[in-house]
């Protein structure tokens, strides 16, 4: 393991995939690294929509490969499908990072979203059940309604 690390910063060492068969799981591991930072630097810059996704997207794609090919200098075509391995684990992570921290940092807006939340589903269930058309109040409310019937 170390000695794939060893191979992944040497400077021109022009790997293919009988010298550095490991290429791939270290450009995961820093695509995974680059996600992770990507989606803490959103969340405490309290970013919100499309455009820290793309611009995650281009980072995590982008920086890797151009580390491939210009530091590397590797034979990228000995590999299989090596400019996009790991890609979606490192957008997974970088959304669920970004998310995560995004909510910790921004605990009065979520409290007051889930107190209107409340409010207007209690207004449903309320207004529904007096006109007869909601049957289900008592579910809401948290008491059985499921007949003693085997099913």
């Amino acid at each position: 393991m170390i000695s794939d690390w060893k191979k992944f910063i040497s400077f021109q060492s022009r790997p293919n995939y009988n010298t550095f068969p490991g290429l791939p799981d270290c450009i995961t591991t820093v695509r995974l690294i680059l996600g992770l930072i990507y989606g803490l630097s959103l969340a405490y810059r309290s970013m919100h929509g499309g455009v820290g996704v793309i611009f995650g997207l281009n980072v995590i794609t982008f920086v890797p490969i151009f580390y491939i090919n210009s530091f590397l200098s590797a034979d990228v075509d000995s590999y299989k499908s090596l400019n996009f391995v790991g890609v979606a684990n490192a957008m997974g992570l970088m959304l669920l990072v970004w998310i995560y921290f995004f909510t910790l940092t921004h605990e009065e807006e979520e409290a007051a979203f889930a107190a209107s939340i409340k409010t207007v589903v209690e207004q449903i269930v309320t207004s529904s059940s007096e006109d007869g058309e909601f049957d289900g109040a008592d579910a809401v409310a948290g008491e059985d309604v499921i007949p003693d019937k085997e099913f």
